[in-house]
C-alpha cells in the first residue's frame, strides 16, 4: 500500500469510528464543526432523547445545562451572551433546520467508508500479490537446483504453476481495477457534492438559528444563560 493511502485510510478510519451512526434505539448525538467565528454564533438542540450542535466546543457548558433544564430545548450562544429556548415551535423549527446537515452528513461517511473498505481492498490484495511472489521465487529456487542434481520435480513445478495461476488471476483484478478510474471520479464527484451541501446546509441553519433567537427574544421566549 502507497503512503497516500496508508495515511488517507488512517484519517478516514479516525472520521468514521468518530462520526459513526447510532445503533437503532440509541440516542443520537450530531455535531456538525461549524461555528461562525465572525459572530461566535453557536448552538445547540436536545429534543427527545436526540442531541444536535455545532460545535463541541460547547459540550461541557451544553451537559451542565442538561442538568438545570432537562432534555428538551435549544440552547444559543450570541457572541458572549447564552439563551435557553423552551418553546416547542421555535425548537421544531430549528430541529428541521437540522435535517439537511443530517443527510449531507450520512452522505459524506458513506462515502469515507467506501473508500476506506476500496483502499483497505488494494491493500490486501497488494500483500497477497507480494506473498505469491515470494513464494514462487522460493520454488523456482528449489526446482533449479534439484534439477541440477537430477531429482524430480514435478510435484513442485505442479505447485509452481498453481501459485502462477493465482498470481495472474490477482494481476488481472489489478487491471480491470485500473479500467474502474471512472467509478473512483464518481465517488469523488459525490464526495465534492456531499460537502458543498454540508456547508450550504450549514450556512442556512445559521441563519434560522439567528432568526429564532430574534423571535424567541421579541416574544421573551429566550431565557438568558448567567
Amino acid at each position: 500500500m502507497t503512503r497516500t493511502n496508508a495515511v488517507f485510510v488512517f484519517l478516514a478510519s479516525v472520521v468514521l469510528s468518530t462520526a459513526a451512526l447510532p445503533a437503532p434505539g440509541a440516542a443520537c448525538s450530531y455535531s456538525y464543526g461549524y461555528d461562525d467565528k465572525g459572530d461566535r454564533l453557536s448552538w445547540a438542540l436536545t429534543s427527545d432523547g436526540n442531541t444536535s450542535m455545532s460545535s463541541l466546543d460547547e459540550k461541557d457548558s451544553f451537559d451542565k445545562l442538561k442538568s438545570e433544564y432537562g432534555d428538551d430545548f435549544l440552547y444559543i450562544r450570541d457572541g458572549e451572551d447564552r439563551y435557553v429556548i423552551r418553546d416547542r415551535g421555535l425548537m421544531n423549527r430549528a430541529r428541521d433546520a437540522t435535517r439537511p446537515m443530517k443527510e449531507a452528513g450520512r452522505e459524506i461517511r458513506e462515502v469515507a467508508r467506501m473508500r476506506v473498505e476500496k483502499a483497505m481492498g488494494n491493500s490486501h490484495e497488494e500483500r497477497d500479490r507480494a506473498r505469491l511472489a515470494r513464494r514462487i521465487g522460493r520454488l523456482s529456487g528449489r526446482i533449479a537446483r534439484l534439477s541440477r542434481d537430477g531429482e524430480d520435480t514435478e510435484d513442485l513445478e505442479r505447485e509452481q504453476a498453481e501459485l502462477q495461476r493465482r498470481l495472474d488471476d490477482l494481476e488481472k483484478e489489478g487491471r480491470d481495477r485500473g479500467r474502474a478510474r471512472q467509478a473512483d471520479s464518481d465517488l469523488e464527484a459525490r464526495s465534492q457534492k456531499a460537502s458543498s451541501r454540508m456547508s450550504q446546509a450549514a450556512r442556512h441553519m445559521n441563519q434560522e438559528i439567528r432568526g429564532i433567537l430574534r423571535d424567541a427574544k421579541a416574544r421573551h421566549l429566550a431565557e438568558p444563560v448567567e
